[in-house]
């Protein structure tokens, strides 16, 4: 997959454009049409033919033509709604979640995580301990379109979480590292993933401008300068799937985890943030960053 730039836009599906979108293919059937009927032509020509009996399969073979034309160019059009969800959207800015957007995330989340839902005061007090782990990407009319949570854990804690003990509902304020401290953490997890409208073709431009802003968070915080094992938790088949995409490997198998889902492993260092990158695209003319790390 490569990024996606471009605006596009709206043209209007009138008789003239769907004729010239199809001239292409509609040339090659008169070509066809006029190749056969030459060849009826010569084999039965009466001496006595008038002259509009002769124009007459031309006009025919042209009307044909022009049919053609038009029904295939209706062919090459873009859809209307695949216009309206790709265009629009071509600004982003990311900044650390506020207290309302972390609300609105987490509302956002309930609809698919099912019994692993976390309450909003319950994540809230995850934010208060690690502020710059919480990020929140807006389009330029100020509508959130995605956001994602990276902790660090205490030790004794997530060895438990890995083994499938302990599940994310059980993580408090008091688990979560700092900041600072997670920046020298060999394990990272990965949570709070979501994005609005991940089922049409704008939610899957906005969940490649995710993942590479959390790529870009990567680098920057952890600087790729030694591998750290990143965790998530795979709470929904779609959320799998896109941890299957970036070659994340189960670690955890859902019937051996209290949480009853999959957890999934990837060692991250820069040949593998890399191959991350080329499956993602590159974004950085759409997205502007707004956080000091």
């Amino acid at each position: 997959m490569g990024p996606l730039e471009v605006i596009i836009k709206r043209i209007k599906p009138n008789f003239f454009v769907r004729i010239y979108r199809g001239l292409a293919f509609s040339g090659t059937t008169i070509f066809g049409l006029c190749t056969i009927g030459g060849l009826v032509f010569a084999l039965y020509s009466p001496q006595n033919f008038c002259w509009y009996y002769k124009i007459l399969p031309l006009v025919i073979i042209l009307f044909i033509g022009l049919s053609v034309a038009y029904a295939r160019g209706k062919q090459k059009l873009l859809p209307s709604t695949l216009i309206d969800e790709l265009s629009g959207e071509n600004s982003y800015s990311v900044s650390f979640c506020s207290r309302e957007g972390l609300r609105e995330a987490d509302e956002m989340t309930r609809p698919y995580y099912g019994t692993g839902f976390i309450p909003f005061d319950q994540i809230e007090q995850w934010r208060l301990k690690n502020e710059k782990g919480f990020v929140q990407i807006n389009n330029k009319d100020g509508l959130l379109c995605a956001c994602f949570v990276i902790l660090g854990l205490e030790s004794s804690f997530f060895d438990e979480f890995i083994a499938g003990k302990l599940t994310e509902h059980e993580i408090d304020g008091n688990v979560i590292l700092p900041f600072d401290s997670m920046k020298r953490e060999d394990r990272i997890y990965i949570s709070g993933v979501v994005v609005r409208d991940p089922g049409n073709l704008r939610g899957g431009k906005r969940t490649r401008i995710m993942l590479w802003t959390m790529l870009e968070y990567f680098k920057k915080v952890f600087a790729l300068r030694k591998t750290r094992a990143l965790y998530a938790v795979g709470l929904t088949k779609e959320a799998e799937k896109l941890l299957h995409a970036m070659e994340f490997k189960i670690w955890g198998s859902k019937e051996s985890r209290k949480d009853h889902s999959n957890l999934y492993r990837i060692d991250l260092d820069k040949e593998t943030w890399l191959k991350m990158l080329t499956k993602v695209g590159i974004f950085s003319k759409m997205v502007s960053f707004s956080i000091d790390l």
